[in-house]
């Protein structure tokens, strides 16, 4: 097959209308799309049936009459595009700006009602580049700057609209350049075949792109669901270990040291069978809020068990971990009597370890938790911390604290 101007423009034509079919197909029937990419593929379907209705009258430039192939065709070529970038505006969370697009548009109507604007091609076509241009530029910046889940998808996309871009530069400087009469006057010439293959490329990766970043973020989901504990909202026992032992690694010097604080709700079972589920349920997410409120940025809060949390503290001693405990503790008792009117009292038993980087995690956890057994068997709403040396044993026995959750002045 020759790929001449009309068979280049055929080609586009069925690009655009069958990737509006394709994308609303994947909106109808994606199972895990997000409200955002919901309506992120509608305007890439939208916007590239109004493309490709564009593209239909462009081809019939000659034969059918200025108002079709000049006017209307522009106009959806502006409105389509528009739209179509207002999809990918739409999928990273930022305002879509159709307004915008369909003002431009507007604008061209008005504007072709002048002679001075209707009879000069040249004026024509920089007005109609020119919002091509800008508008994938904007795309851009919002694939490379705007893309805060980083997204492999999104920055292809971005690198094939600032091809799409160029693509645009070259056909009006060489508008400029020759000073064309016409549309179809370029027909013969060599840059209108570069330009519409590029263009004929891009709309290809339009269609597989959209639906690309939409599967890559249902995927990004699924992991941090994996990773997440879903009724809290805190990380979970293994993203909890990977997080702390991701900074142990970076941060293995002879002289590094860190905390780890392990939180147990005393009988907590008992609560769930007097009060009910609910109750157990609210207690979990009161205590994680806590931990969010109260902990500095760089420690590291998880749910590593029914109703067992755990605190990493990069580089914190065991001075500043129990002063910590105390805190979150006595936070956690106060508003458990505050919500419930003085008729719930629920405290905390905690182990406590403080150790040098050399000392694997898996050893300090295992330590945690036996301070945690003894602060339990030795009556509860207590902090015990166990002190291990940097082979992994301990090096005294372990130190018992006291704390009041009916004290209102905590550490």
């Amino acid at each position: 097959m020759t790929l001449d101007i009309p068979t280049l423009f055929t080609c586009i034509m069925i690009a655009e209308f069958a990737g509006s079919v394709i994308l609303l197909v994947f909106y109808l029937f994606w199972p895990s799309r997000s409200m955002a990419c919901s309506r992120s593929l509608a305007l890439w379907s939208v916007g590239m049936f109004l493309a490709g209705c564009g593209t239909v009258l462009f081809a019939l430039r000659g034969t059918a009459p200025d108002i079709l192939s000049i006017v209307a065709a522009n106009f959806l070529l502006i409105l389509g595009t528009g739209i179509r970038r207002s999809g990918f505006a739409v999928f990273l969370g930022l305002r879509s700006h159709v307004w915008l697009f369909a003002t431009i548009a507007f604008a061209w109507i008005v504007l072709y009602q002048f002679p001075e604007f209707r009879d000069n091609f040249i004026v024509r076509v920089n007005y109609v580049q020119s919002v091509m241009i800008l508008s994938a530029l904007w795309m851009v910046w919002m694939a490379f700057f705007e893309n805060r889940e980083k997204l492999y998808s999104a920055r292809m996309l971005g690198m094939t609209t600032l091809v799409e871009a160029a693509a645009f530069m070259w056909y009006t400087v060489n508008q400029n350049i020759l000073a064309l009469p016409s549309f179809q006057s370029g027909y013969a010439e060599g840059f209108m075949s570069v330009y519409l293959l590029i263009v004929m490329f891009s709309i290809i990766m339009t269609i597989v792109l959209p639906a690309s970043m939409v599967i890559e973020r249902s995927q990004h989901g699924f992991r941090e669901q994996a990773l997440q504990d879903e009724l809290t909202g805190l990380p979970n026992r293994r993203a909890f270990l990977n997080d702390a032992e991701d900074w142990i690694s970076v941060n293995a010097s002879p002289s590094g040291v860190y905390s780890l604080i392990l939180f147990d709700m005393d009988q907590f079972k008992l609560v769930n069978e007097r009060f009910n589920q609910a109750m157990g349920d609210a207690l979990l997410q009161l205590f994680a809020r806590i931990l969010k409120d109260t902990l500095a940025e760089n420690a590291v809060p998880g749910r590593v068990g029914g109703a067992e949390f755990a605190v990493f503290l990069p580089a914190g001693d065991k001075e500043l971990a129990n002063l910590t405990a105390q805190r979150i503790c006595r936070r956690f008792g106060l508003e458990c009597q505050e919500a419930s009117g003085g008729r719930l009292i629920v405290t905390t038993s905690v182990g406590l370890v403080s150790a040098g980087v050399s000392t694997p995690l898996e050893r300090a956890m295992e330590a945690a938790e036996g301070g945690l057994h003894r602060a339990k068997k030795q009556g509860r709403a207590q902090i015990v911390t166990m002190d291990l040396a940097p082979n992994g044993k301990l090096v005294k026995d372990a130190k018992t604290t006291g704390f009041s959750v009916l004290r209102k002045k905590a550490a």
